[in-house]
């Protein structure tokens, strides 16, 4: 009897060491699956870094020489885009959806067109969709402009760097006297305009 009761003591102490194995081997496990949860993001980051965008940020300008008998000059340009050395065309966001100003206000002045981040790399053309054009003369005669071409290309080189700036400006250029001259005699006139480009590189 005695030695039937020191047996059954001993399979309770091995039965208890047993528990308390399985026990210490489930949290161990336990806590290796949540240091390998935990620390795998941050590995696979070493491994596998985020790729940063490359682009850089593009201010385009216009602006406007002086001209004397006529009051106002507006225009509504609610397209632009740029293109690059392989031909590819970007999408400028202009500020306030449209662009609509008084050319003449723009006299020696700049105004803001668009401030956009765009891809790094050269740039060979600037687009713009010219959708309406009108004029006021000085009698205060209102005219409206045909806009032939709508939409006009400018031949122009520029650079866009890494996280640095790029301005250009755009000098638009119209054949005022021919709109003077066509509103005075009652005949349509044309906006025709040309462009001269400036840029200012990235520093």
């Amino acid at each position: 009897m005695i030695l039937e009761k020191a047996l059954e003591g001993e399979e309770m102490a091995y039965d208890v060491k047993k528990i308390f194995y399985y026990g210490a081997t489930g949290i161990l496990a336990a806590v290796l699956i949540i240091a390998t949860v935990v620390s795998t993001p941050i590995i696979l980051l070493h491994i596998f870094p985020p790729v940063e965008a490359k682009i850089g940020m593009l201010i385009v300008k216009v602006t406007d020489a002086p001209v004397s008998d006529l009051k106002h000059l507006n225009l509504t340009i609610n397209k632009v885009e740029v293109c690059n050395e392989t031909g590819y065309w970007t999408p400028l966001p202009i500020l306030g959806g449209a662009a609509y100003f008084d050319l003449l206000e723009l006299e020696n002045v700049t105004m803001d067109l668009s401030i956009s981040e765009i891809p790094i790399g050269n740039y060979t053309k600037i687009g713009m969709l010219i959708v309406s054009a009108n004029a006021t003369l000085a009698d205060g005669t209102i005219i409206t402009l045909n806009v032939p071409s709508g939409r006009i290309d400018i031949h122009v080189h520029f650079e866009i760097r890494l996280g640095k700036t790029t301005s250009l400006i755009v000098d638009i250029i119209v054949d005022k006297i021919h709109i003077v001259e066509r509103g005075k005699s009652g005949k349509p006139a044309n906006l025709n305009p040309q462009f001269k480009s400036i840029v200012i590189p990235p520093e």
